[in-house]
């Protein structure tokens, strides 16, 4: 605590004293700020823990919270607004999935201390991939945490999507993925680098492009990570739904099954379990089972994705628009990714 430079408690004191005012009103009572740390983020947002006593009103009580901080820089084109993210939140909380309860959102200027984000719910449990694969606080919970997985997006993919009218749906024509392989497509041009290994994976993937199965609400980031685990319930809620828009299923379950998240098991990679039990898990909850062919697109083109997502990440490091140790090391996962592109498209 002592090591702590000035200007990090300048910046605690600064936080305090917004919250303390912005909480404040949305509350409609007084609040006293118990406790205010920072938390490991991710690369689109600061997080900090706010413990929130409020004295009187329809919130009276003890609340512990999560103030969520947009990182400055230029977005991802495909990240909702934080309006819209609460919109999904509030949609999902009262349908039942398992997701922090949203509190409040933060506009640009709402608070001279303050950037804008999201107030939501503070829930226990783990999410460091790492140790829920090797502590053995959840060796109890491991065994059935896949199932858990895919289960809970039959959930999410059963809600109705006439609830969420901030996704905007996708243009008329050309499928989902075909939308999305176009997107990409001037993403990797922008960067400007070669890239054999992914041009080849969105030749094949423009191929191969499948039908849509009906749209439902595509999480976007569904993976080991944005979990929320207790060692003994299991899986608590899902995190980050920035990325939720409106697409096939598909998208959620190739992604969750990628290596890189370590969810499922791998040749050389040992997962929380076998891929087809997650596959089996989501097919029993939402009577929608995915064809392999189908099952191996989507893992494509997550892999292609994230690739690209990689890259992206480290030019903001790059440009100097962000200079961030962790934007830079995301980049260079970018080899690692192709890779695994590649010897998937050997099994072809």
């Amino acid at each position: 605590m002592g090591d702590r430079p000035s200007s990090e408690f300048a910046r605690l004191d600064d936080l305090r004293a917004g919250l303390q005012g912005l909480l404040g009103c949305g509350a409609g009572s007084a609040v006293s700020i118990v406790a205010l740390s920072p938390l490991p983020g991710g690369t689109m947002r600061h997080a900090w823990a706010v413990d929130l006593d409020v004295a009187s009103g329809p919130l009276a009580g003890f609340h512990r919270l999560i103030y969520l901080e947009d990182r400055r820089g230029v977005p991802l084109p495909s990240r909702l607004s934080r309006d819209a993210e609460f919109q999904v939140l509030s949609v999902m909380h009262g349908a039942g999935v398992r997701v922090p309860r949203p509190y409040w959102r933060i506009g640009m200027g709402d608070a001279p201390d303050l950037g804008p984000g999201l107030i939501v719910q503070r829930l226990e449990g783990e999410t460091l991939t790492r140790r829920l694969m090797q502590d053995a606080a959840f060796e109890r919970v491991r065994p059935r945490l896949l199932e858990q997985i895919g289960e809970e997006l039959a959930r999410i993919h059963a809600v109705p999507t006439g609830a969420l009218g901030c996704l905007s749906r996708p243009p008329a024509g050309p499928t989902p993925a075909e939308s999305q392989l176009a997107e990409l497509d001037r993403a990797l041009g922008a960067i400007g680098e070669p890239h054999p290994a992914l041009e080849l994976g969105l030749r094949w993937l423009g191929r191969q492009t499948p039908g849509c199965e009906g749209l439902v609400a595509v999480h976007g980031d569904y993976r080991l990570g944005n979990f929320v685990v207790d060692p003994t319930h299991g899986l608590v809620a899902v995190l980050d739904w920035e990325l939720c828009h409106l697409g096939d299923p598909g998208e959620d379950l190739g992604w969750v099954c990628m290596r890189y998240w370590r969810c499922v098991d791998r040749p050389g990679a040992r997962g929380l379990g076998p891929k087809q039990r997650l596959l089996d898990a989501y097919a029993g909850v939402s009577g929608r089972r995915l064809a392999p062919e189908r099952a191996l697109y989507w893992e494509v083109f997550a892999n292609l994705r994230w690739a690209i997502v990689t890259l992206r990440q480290a030019q903001r490091h790059l440009s100097g628009d962000e200079r961030s140790l962790e934007l830079a090391s995301i980049g260079r996962h970018c080899a690692e990714v192709e890779w695994e592109l590649l010897r998937l498209l050997r099994r072809l």
